[in-house]
C-alpha cells in the first residue's frame, strides 16, 4: 500500500469510495454542460436553497470542516458563536442580496460572472472594470486555494499518518 500503510483500512476505503463518488458525479455532469452558463450557473435552473448551499459549500470548504471544529476543540463551545454568526450572515446575504443580484445579472445581458456583471451594469466599453475585478478575484482566490490545499494536506497528514509534503502532493493531485 506504500503511502497509506499506516491508515486504518475502513478509513482508507471510505476515503477512496468518497473520491470515486465525487469523480463519478463530476464526469456525469460534465456531459450535461452545453455552454458556459450551464457550468457557472447550472443554466439558471437551480432553486434558491440549492444555490445558497452550493455558494456556502464553496465559501467555507476546509475552514468549516477543520477550522471551526478545531477552534471549538481548543477553546470550548463558546466558539460555536462563530457558526451562529456565519449562519445569520449567510441567511441575510441570501435573503437580501442573492435575488436582486440574480435579477440584475440577468437584466445586464445575462452576465455570468461578477466582473462581467459590473462591466455590463456600468456600460463600460473598455475591459478595465472586468480586468480589475478579475485581478482582485485572482489574488484572493490564490490565497483561498492555498488555504484549501493546506487544509487538505493537514487532514491527510492526520488521518493517514503522512508527512505534510506527501499529503500536500496527494491533495494537489
Amino acid at each position: 500500500m506504500g503511502f497509506f500503510a499506516n491508515a486504518d483500512l475502513p478509513v482508507l476505503l471510505a476515503f477512496l469510495l468518497y473520491l470515486a463518488v465525487m469523480l463519478g458525479i463530476g464526469f456525469y455532469f460534465t456531459n450535461k454542460s452545453k455552454k458556459m452558463s450551464d457550468y457557472f450557473l447550472a443554466g439558471r435552473g437551480l432553486n434558491s436553497w440549492v444555490t445558497a448551499m452550493s455558494a456556502q459549500a464553496s465559501d467555507m470548504s476546509g475552514w468549516l470542516l477543520m477550522g471551526l471544529p478545531g477552534a471549538i476543540f481548543l477553546n470550548g463551545l463558546t466558539e460555536s458563536w462563530i457558526a451562529i454568526g456565519l449562519f445569520i450572515g449567510t441567511y441575510l446575504n441570501w435573503k437580501l442580496l442573492a435575488a436582486k443580484l440574480r435579477k440584475m445579472s440577468y437584466a445586464a445581458g445575462d452576465a455570468i460572472t461578477i466582473p462581467e456583471y459590473f462591466q455590463k451594469r456600468f456600460f463600460a466599453e473598455k475591459p478595465v472594470i472586468r480586468l480589475s475585478c478579475a485581478a482582485i478575484i485572482f489574488v484572493f482566490f490564490l490565497v483561498y486555494t492555498a488555504s484549501a490545499f493546506s487544509s487538505g494536506a493537514k487532514l491527510f497528514s492526520f488521518i493517514f499518518d503522512l508527512d505534510y509534503t506527501t499529503s500536500l502532493t496527494i491533495g494537489a493531485i
